[in-house]
């Protein structure tokens, strides 16, 4: 390593160790930084600047590694009357009535940058900026990679059969599949998969996607959700492609061409705000709201360790953190398993 760079690299590193309370890096060297809330949560802040979606849906500090859900916000009707000269007035429990434990699972984010890249950096202004981003924005990818597709928490798991980290925490589908599949279309009332299939598109059973979205609205939602002002629609890439070719090949006239140019500007779904988030599988199709997604953050549990490791001619970075995935409202949440949708297969017939 570059004489400039190696100063560069301390002096980012002492500022890491000072901003969680220690003297320098050298009190610390080699060994764990614990993260203060504080600190903890401007990660969070930090994280979200690499993916927008993150930055839309819940990040919350939780002290127990094991506990019930938060359940954010009021979830049910509260209004009421009681005849008081026959009886008191009672109030409402306004958090989610169905109990659901979330475990807060070490997830490790562990990488490292050879001296001859870092050397490469030495010139880019503000070199401790850039250094973390490079970390924070796979953190921020990963992250949405478990909430779309992750399935377990395997001990030991491997990248190289589950690309998209099937296995290294429970995501937000296989929340709902599990604790409430009767929100899930293609599911049984066990959680198992099953044969059904649904043609969305002209001569399909739903003849649009705004069709399918209005029968999942009005038959998986809880009622009071279904009139809710924050709902959102989320599809995978070939769902979202299909519906704008469908759209583009019903337009034949001026007005129908600006109509269409609006639903790519304003993306919208059954009235409903349309969203395609990286990493979701490729036909799924969800309707809930950001707040109703989560990721649990246990505080305290953030840790860095930063090695200089001369033998591999590199700086080894090892962090750590307890994360819990967390549908806040299962009856806000509706849902079709990937793989159930029929499209077009532009030759008359459905794939």
């Amino acid at each position: 390593m570059r004489t400039a760079t190696r100063k560069l690299v301390n002096a980012y590193f002492n500022s890491v160790a000072v901003s969680n309370g220690y003297s320098s890096y050298d009190a610390v060297r080699n060994e764990p930084i614990n993260y203060t809330p504080e600190r903890q949560q401007f990660m969070f802040e930090s994280m979200g600047e690499q993916a927008d979606f993150l930055k839309q849906i819940n990040n919350i500090p939780v002290t127990a590694q094991v506990g019930e859900r938060v359940g954010l916000g009021i979830n049910r009707p509260i209004a009421s009357r009681t005849n008081t000269e026959e009886d008191e007035r009672k109030t409402k429990y306004v958090g989610e009535l169905k109990p659901d434990e979330y475990h807060a699972k070490q997830t490790n984010f562990d990488t490292h940058h050879t001296y001859r890249l870092l050397d490469s950096w030495t010139h880019v202004a503000n070199f401790g900026k850039h250094y973390v981003s490079q970390v924070l924005k796979q953190i921020a990818r990963d992250q949405l990679m478990i909430g779309w597709n992750g399935k377990t928490a395997a001990a030991n798991t491997d990248v190289e059969t589950n690309k998209l980290l099937q296995d290294v925490n429970i995501g937000w589908l296989t929340k709902v599949i599990n604790s409430d599949p009767a929100r899930m279309m293609g599911y049984d009332s066990g959680g198992e998969e099953t044969a059904d299939t649904w043609k969305v598109g002209e001569g399909g059973k739903y003849g649009s996607l705004d069709a399918l979205v209005f029968d999942m609205i009005t038959n998986l939602l809880d009622m009071w959700h279904q009139g809710s002002d924050d709902l959102i629609v989320i599809v995978g890439r070939e769902i979202w492609v299909s519906h704008g070719l469908s759209l583009l090949s019903h337009s034949t006239l001026p007005t129908e061409r600006n109509a269409l140019q609006t639903w790519f500007a304003n993306e919208t779904v059954a009235g409903l705000p349309c969203v395609m988030p990286p990493f979701i599988p490729a036909r799924s199709v969800i309707v809930t709201s950001y707040s109703n997604l989560s990721i649990y953050h246990q505080e305290e549990t953030l840790r860095r360790t930063i090695i200089d490791n001369p033998k591999r001619d590199r700086i080894e970075q090892y962090f750590s953190e307890n994360q819990a995935y967390v549908v806040e409202d299962y009856g806000k949440f509706a849902g079709v398993r990937d793989g159930a949708l029929l499209l077009p297969d532009g030759e008359g017939g459905w794939a």
